[in-house]
This record gives C-alpha cells, structure tokens and sequence, in this order.
C-alpha cells in the first residue's frame, strides 16, 4: 500500500463521510479546542481503516453498528443508521427496524416478570 500523507488521509476522510452521513458532518462545538485531535481520529479510521479492503463497506457498516448497539452509543448510532441506508435501501432498512421491533417485543413479554 503506497503511504499517503495526513493531507490525503483528511480529503479521504471528508469525502467518505459526506458520502456516508449524506452531507457535510458539522463538529460539535464542545470538540473545537481539541479539533486537532478529532481531524486526526477521522483521518485515521474514515481516511485510512475505513478504506481497506479487507471488509467490504456494507459489511463494515453492518459491523458498525452492532458494535455501536452492543456498547450503547445512541449519538454515534443514528449517523450509521444514515450511512447504512447507502447499502441496502430504505426498504431494507424499514424492513430490519420493524423485525428489531418485533424482537425487542416479543423479548419484553418473555421478560416481564423478570426482577432486575
């Protein structure tokens, strides 16, 4: 793999996740005294890890966002959700949400005399 500088990484970076998040990602503006720190992250997983080849990116993505419902991180979910809907479709996602639905249901009514 030829080596690439930070520059290319960021312009990588930038325009995977335009494409991903379907538009211009805003920062938070609590990020901006360590922007430097979070131009580097992004430069780093969207402009170098998420470009290998190794997984294709609808199973990356897939990976993603299991990884981000088993760790219970709702912010960085909803962007993901976003980016999968590249992959398969709204239908596909319509059709999975409504089985995550029943899912979640039907483990409710198995579990509702459960003690915590």
């Amino acid at each position: 793999m030829p080596t690439q500088n930070y520059d290319e990484l960021l312009d990588k970076a930038k325009e995977w996740r335009e494409w991903y998040y379907d538009g211009t990602v805003a920062m938070n503006p609590v990020t901006e005294p360590v922007q430097d720190a979070f131009e580097l992250i992004n430069a780093t997983l969207f402009g170098h890890i998420y470009q290998r080849p190794t997984l294709d990116g609808k199973t990356r993505s897939i990976c993603t966002i299991a990884a981000l419902v088993a760790r219970d991180k709702p912010d960085q979910l909803a962007g993901h959700i976003t980016g999968a809907l590249f992959y398969g479709g709204y239908p596909a996602a319509v059709n999975a949400m409504n089985a995550a639905a029943k899912a979640f249901e039907d483990y409710d009514k198995r579990h509702a005399n459960d003690q915590v």
